[in-house]
């Protein structure tokens, strides 16, 4: 499913030229290796205090105000307090870290992408329509960095929170593990759906900004031929004056 997101049948990629081209995104982002590894880590750590959060919210509850014991009340507020300040940092360093090298490695696909075309001859482009090249370098490239900065980000950080959340609410409360459950097959069957459409969208959205592009390069190749016969209104579609 997620293999075919934003890509026609025609463009569809089999196995080995995906490996492909894991091995050259890998490759690229070899210069960015420590911001990404860093990224990864800080990852661990946001998802770690966000699930510490309501386990010292239930420590305190059990421990300090069931009890009656102020001192476990208040060592539960002191650590919640810094456990949301430490989150906070780590959030803000992540989306740092995340944003250099994802610039980094964007703006290096953009320039191998833009020099490969320069490269290319004369009768690949008699073939190609240039709008449908342009649309792909920017578009797809825009795409490609919302997924590179922020929804690959979101995509590993709700992962390892689903996961680790699913263990955490295993070993407290089974119960609430199994009602909560009780909600994943319609999440699950609504992101397919949505999944699907939002493909569907995209590659139309894809398609008419390349026709767009394709019509305006071909208008303005051609201004020359229409002002040598005087056929300005014709081609604007004025009414031909007498």
């Amino acid at each position: 499913m997620w293999a075919s997101a934003g890509v026609s049948d025609d463009d569809r990629l089999d196995r080995e030229q995906a490996r492909q081209v894991l091995r050259r995104a890998v490759a690229m982002l070899r210069p960015y290796r420590r911001r990404t590894t860093a990224a990864l880590a800080l990852m661990v750590v946001w998802t770690l205090s966000v699930l510490a959060g309501p386990l010292l919210v239930r420590y305190g509850i059990d421990q300090g105000i069931a009890k009656g014991d102020s001192t476990a009340l208040d060592g539960a507020v002191a650590a919640y307090v810094v456990v949301a300040v430490v989150t906070y940092f780590v959030y803000r360093r992540l989306i740092v870290d995340v944003a250099l090298a994802g610039e980094g490695f964007l703006r290096d696909l953009r320039v191998r992408v833009f020099d490969h075309l320069q490269e290319l001859s004369m009768p690949f482009y008699d073939r190609e329509k240039a709008g449908v090249l342009v649309s792909r370098m920017t578009s797809d490239v825009d795409s490609l960095a919302e997924l590179v900065q922020m929804g690959l980000v979101m995509f590993l950080m709700n992962g390892l929170l689903l996961v680790l959340s699913v263990l955490v609410l295993g070993i407290v409360s089974w119960q609430l593990l199994a009602v909560c459950l009780l909600a994943v097959p319609l999440v699950v069957v609504a992101s397919i759906r949505f999944q699907r459409e939002s493909n569907r969208a995209y590659l139309r959205v894809r398609d008419r900004i390349g026709q767009t592009l394709s019509r305006l390069q071909e208008g303005i190749a051609g201004v020359r031929v229409i002002q040598a016969y005087a056929r300005e209104e014709r081609s604007t579609g004025s009414p031909t004056r007498a």
